[in-house]
């Protein structure tokens, strides 16, 4: 006769250390369906990156997102002569599901037209070459700027000020038509010794039309202040 007895198995007990192992596996496991490395280009090449308004690098480069922390994110890229281009990312866009995203940059034609100059919207101070009569220096300075500003909307020999009509002119941007505009200004700042200032106000619209100071001037306002400087100051 079988005496032996039939007991049940005892139950089966994890490692400390195994289901440490076992629980980095499963996050890794889901964790790597939100993290995506994605590659990021720009037409042209060279574009500063920015991801929700932080910049990243400049193209091409490649960027790891966190789509478990957030979700969507704002991909953009600047480069100077082009108008910014963004786009909006998620887990499931058809972009990071092909692991690139290639933003192509439309050309800023008030860029190509217009440059920096010192009198940009801020009052630049010249002396007088002292051998120049005050009434010469006023012609010198008039006909110089008919030259380069057609219509003038005050003039006063008095105290030595001018301001032109403002020149207007249109562009086309990914956000639709824009304006930029420019006028010449003119004071005298002491006749003892004889100092003329003289500033270029540049203005450009915005998304939704309205004036916002601009950084840069037409090429002509440029040539115009270093002509003037030339002609009138200090040798």
């Amino acid at each position: 006769m079988d005496t032996t007895l039939e007991t049940a198995a005892a139950p089966r007990r994890f490692h400390p250390a195994a289901a440490g192992a076992l629980l980095a596996v499963l996050a890794f496991s889901t964790g790597c369906q939100t993290h995506r490395s994605v590659a990021i280009s720009s037409e042209p090449p060279g574009a500063m990156v920015q991801v929700d308004g932080q910049n990243v690098g400049t193209t091409p480069l490649n960027h790891d997102f966190d789509f478990d922390r957030t979700p969507r994110v704002i991909v953009g890229a600047i480069l100077a002569g082009y108008h910014p281009e963004q786009v909006t990312l998620g887990d499931e866009s058809p972009a990071v599901d092909e692991g690139h995203v290639n933003l192509v940059l439309m050309e800023d034609e008030a860029w190509k037209v217009t440059t920096t100059s010192e009198a940009t919207n801020n009052w630049l101070r010249v002396q007088v070459d002292g051998t120049l009569a005050e009434k010469d220096v006023w012609q010198k300075l008039i006909d110089s700027v008919t030259l380069r500003f057609s219509n003038l909307e005050q003039l006063d020999s008095a105290s030595g000020y001018v301001r032109t009509v403002t020149e207007v002119r249109r562009f086309r941007g990914t956000q639709g038509p824009y304006k930029v505009r420019t006028r010449f200004l003119c004071s005298m700042s002491s006749r003892e010794p004889l100092v003329y200032k003289f500033k270029l106000e540049a203005e450009i619209t915005d998304r939704y039309g309205d004036w916002i100071p601009y950084e840069r001037v037409f090429r002509e306002d440029a040539e115009l202040i270093e002509e003037l400087r030339n002609r009138l100051g200090v040798k």
